[in-house]
């Protein structure tokens, strides 16, 4: 056995001795007992971690998980400004859409999606759509009125080279709706853009041969500036002719005019020599059941503006109808005979408004249709049309688009 001395008294000790049996002093020097730490403590502790733990979960969470994103108009999206606006315009938002609308009209509008690059307004169309999964658009339920109104898919169109993509919005009545585009991106975004679509009745006016002095191309000219003085320049005028021959040139402009002849008893409204449609606005000059009737020269009805006739007779002109400038014209359930050319399409605009030249009668013309130059490519269409003994029926210059599957060629 190892004895140590006694650090109090120098004796020895025995191994592993706690006292000293000479002077009974404690020989091991005591270590001061630890703290107890209280429970409360340990479990503010656990709960402290774990909210640092959920903290970093919300974290991550919140900067990795799909975001909405909600814009009228316009909407900035990281390096970008999504747009709705007017062709040419892609810079203006457009979150609300004014449009007029007559009864029982029907009409179309395009809306365009324009890319800007958020700090330069620069076009930035190819590089969003790299990042894009889909576009869609709904019309929502309109409100107020008698307005029917729907979209179409969006999707790029030659309207408009700059736009991402454009809907074709179709309408009847008055009312408002909202249109709401659905941008759907890769990385699980989505953004909604809304547009407000506000449609208000075109004001009517009628002015009857009953009521107006129109007897004579004088008279009815001098109505047609009376006219101009009391309405709106978007408003519908219905003027209803009386059953007279006029001569001299009739001059229309600055306004849209509905022109309606008379088919009482035997003598039906005719036009001896031109009347000249003069491109001024997007309205249309309409024409129902009226006679052309020339003395082998000159044109019958010669438009720069945007012309429609219907249930018309044109006859024994050098050119029946003209349509030149930027103006879309056409021609339905007409009788064209006996001209040199019937038709003469030679217009450079940029827009269309109808399609259809249906159930026609081209009888005996030198050429009953010449298209020189037709704005846009929408194809033509001459469904129940009768081609009948022309030098040359269609003379397709520019290679228009036709549908001539339900037209009728006779020899």
């Amino acid at each position: 056995m190892t004895e140590h001395p006694c650090p109090h008294c120098g004796a020895p000790l025995p191994e592993g001795a706690s006292f000293c049996p000479h002077c009974a002093k404690e020989v091991e020097e005591r270590k001061p007992a630890r703290k107890a730490i209280p429970l409360r403590r340990k479990i503010l502790l656990v709960l402290l971690v774990l909210a640092v733990v959920a903290a970093g979960l919300i974290g991550w969470y919140a900067s990795t998980r799909p975001e909405v994103f909600d814009g009228q108009g316009s909407i900035i999206y990281n390096d970008y400004q999504l747009v709705l606006a007017y062709s040419g315009s892609r810079a203006t938002p457009q979150p609300e859409r004014y449009q007029q609308s007559a009864p029982d009209e029907q009409y179309r509008f395009p809306s365009l999606l324009f890319i800007n690059d958020a700090v330069t307004g620069a076009d930035a169309t190819e590089a969003f759509s790299q990042e894009v999964e889909g576009i869609t658009a709904q019309m929502l339920e309109p409100t107020g009125g008698d307005l029917e109104i729907t979209c179409s898919e969006p999707a790029p169109n030659d309207y408009d080279t700059e736009a991402m993509v454009m809907s074709f919005i179709d309408f009847t009545g008055s009312g408002t709706a909202q249109m709401v585009w659905t941008i759907t991106m890769k990385n699980g975004d989505t953004i909604h853009l809304r547009q407000d679509i506000i449609v208000e009745p075109i004001p009517v006016h009628d002015y009857r041969y009953e009521d107006y002095p129109m007897e004579t191309t004088e008279q009815l000219q001098a109505l047609l500036e009376q006219i101009r003085s009391e309405v709106g320049e978007a408003d519908i005028v219905n003027i209803y002719l009386p059953p007279v021959t006029y001569t001299g040139q009739l001059r229309l402009d600055r306004q849209g005019y509905n022109f309606y002849g008379c088919t009482d008893g035997e003598q039906r409204t005719t036009f001896t020599d031109t009347v000249q449609v003069v491109e001024g606005g997007w309205w249309i000059c309409f024409f129902y059941d009226i006679d052309f009737l020339g003395d082998g020269d000159g044109i019958g009805v010669s438009a720069s503006g945007n012309t429609r006739l219907t249930g018309c007779r044109l006859s024994g002109w050098d050119t029946a109808v003209l349509a030149y400038g930027a103006a879309w014209v056409n021609v339905i359930e007409c009788d064209v005979r006996d001209n040199n050319i019937g038709f003469h399409f030679n217009s450079e605009g940029n827009s269309a408004n109808h399609s259809l030249y249906n159930d026609n009668v081209f009888e005996n013309n030198g050429t009953a249709v010449l298209l020189e130059s037709v704005p846009t490519d929408l194809t033509l269409q001459f469904p129940g049309t009768v081609f009948r003994g022309n030098g040359t029926d269609i003379d397709n210059r520019c290679s228009q688009n036709l549908n001539t599957e339900e037209t009728v060629f006779e020899d």
